[in-house]
């Protein structure tokens, strides 16, 4: 009875313009029961025993009272801030926190009236410790969860840019995206891209893509585990697994599926393909820098003739080649060893993997193929002098010998008796 009293009495106070209760109300409502508050046939707010929702038909306005105060306009859960639009005294505010503890209470209004402004968190915990920083946007559970002072960044997944502090300018969507550190300038796409990343200018995308890259900078991997390893600056891989191998190495550039350089450390290399690529085609030649400005210890070669002479052109099919096509070349460790025996150490032309397999670059040798073709020039102009030289002896001497002829002839006219003469003439003929 006492509530149907109240509800009563509650009623009769809405019918009025304006109702005015000082007191509080306290009561209990019945099963299945529900408390309205209406103007007539439109309802304003309802609260339903049987489902314990309480329902709002009209606009809901939070409270502002004075300048920014923490414990003005929040609706809290279970005591916990779960909405509120928090910033300190003297900025100029704009944010709105979604999720149990999103926001911080305490953060502060830096020298700017712009500082811990313009910030967006939606999720449990997202921007939980921010201080200064302004314009962050964080989607997701514990997404920017230990910003300070960090601007301009977006994160977006589970724990993204979970520690990042002060970094600033950083893109992350996926779960655990730049989730150790921070860094500034690093754009993340894909589950635990940039895990590791306190880089600068560094881009990953693709899962767990320049995952363990704690200090490198300016790189940019695109496919799942591509540069994993990395911990050297301007490194592009793009492919699946692409670099994956790489650690200290820097300015490579690797393309294609497991597509790796030669070394761990290596530098300043290109990679384009994987072991199983049996065919690469390019419309028209590669064209090599050859400028003198690019190259020190200029030496003739000394490598020629007798270098190409002990290597062993081979033919041979490959073993990943489902066509099963006869190549020409040579065999790598066959030309090592006559490099060795020319006294050739550390040559450029041979590469030795991690995994010590040989790589030849076939256009080293046309230094030697040339030097080799100027000594058989020299030869033959050596040769050919000779043959010359014979050649004028030769007739020379067949005008010597017709001569010779010619005098028997004579003497003979002269005395074709004589047996002393004719003897002398045998002799000559002879």
């Amino acid at each position: 009875m006492r509530t149907l009293k109240f509800i009563i009495a509650l009623f009769m106070g809405i019918t009025v313009n304006h109702f005015a209760q000082t007191g509080s109300i306290n009561n209990t409502l019945g099963t299945g029961g529900s408390f309205n508050v209406k103007d007539g046939s439109n309802n304003f707010f309802r609260i339903d025993q049987s489902t314990g929702n309480s329902f709002f038909f009209k606009n809901i306005e939070l409270g502002n009272v004075g300048n920014s105060t923490a414990n003005i306009g929040v609706i809290t859960k279970n005591g916990n801030r779960f909405l509120h639009n928090f910033a300190p005294n003297g900025s100029e505010e704009n944010n709105l926190f979604i999720g149990l503890n999103a926001g911080n209470f305490t953060m502060g209004g830096g020298q700017y009236t712009w500082s811990s402004s313009y910030n967006i968190g939606i999720g449990s915990s997202s921007l939980g410790a921010l201080t200064t920083g302004t314009s962050n946007t964080a989607i997701g559970c514990r997404s920017l969860f230990s910003n300070n002072d960090g601007s301009n960044n977006t994160a977006i997944g589970y724990g993204s840019l979970y520690n990042n502090i002060d970094g600033s300018f950083n893109v992350a969507v996926g779960n655990y995206t730049i989730f150790s550190y921070g860094g500034s300038r690093n754009t993340a796409v894909g589950y635990q891209a940039l895990y590791n990343g306190a880089g600068y200018s560094n881009t990953a995308v693709g899962c767990s893509t320049l995952f363990s890259s704690y200090s490198g900078d300016w790189n940019t991997a695109v496919g799942e585990n591509a540069l994993i390893s990395c911990q050297g600056d301007n490194n592009t891989a793009i492919g699946y697994n692409a670099g994956s191998l790489i650690t200290t190495g820097y300015n490579n550039i690797c393309i294609g599926s497991y597509a790796e350089v030669p070394s761990n450390t290596s530098a300043n290399q290109v990679r384009i393909g994987n072991t199983l690529i049996s065919y690469a085609g390019i419309q028209v030649a590669w064209t090599i820098t050859s400028d003198r400005r690019w190259k020190e210890n200029i030496q003739p070669t000394n490598l020629g003739l007798q270098f190409i002479s002990k290597l062993n052109p081979v033919s041979y099919v490959r073993k990943n080649d489902e066509k099963q096509k006869v190549e020409y070349g040579l065999i790598a460790q066959e030309l090592e060893v006559v490099l060795k025996e020319e006294g050739v150490e550390n040559a450029g032309m041979l590469t030795i993997t991690d995994e010590g397999y040989y790589e030849l670059r076939y256009n080293d040798l046309i230094a030697p193929m040339i030097k080799a073709i100027k000594e058989l020039k020299d030869e033959n102009e050596r040769l050919k002098s000779e043959l010359e030289n014979l050649t004028a002896l030769k007739k020379q001497l067949a005008e010597i010998m017709q001569l010779k002829e010619e005098l028997v002839q004579q003497i003979r006219a002269q005395n074709p008796y004589s047996t002393k003469e004719n003897s002398i003439l045998s002799a000559l003929e002879n």
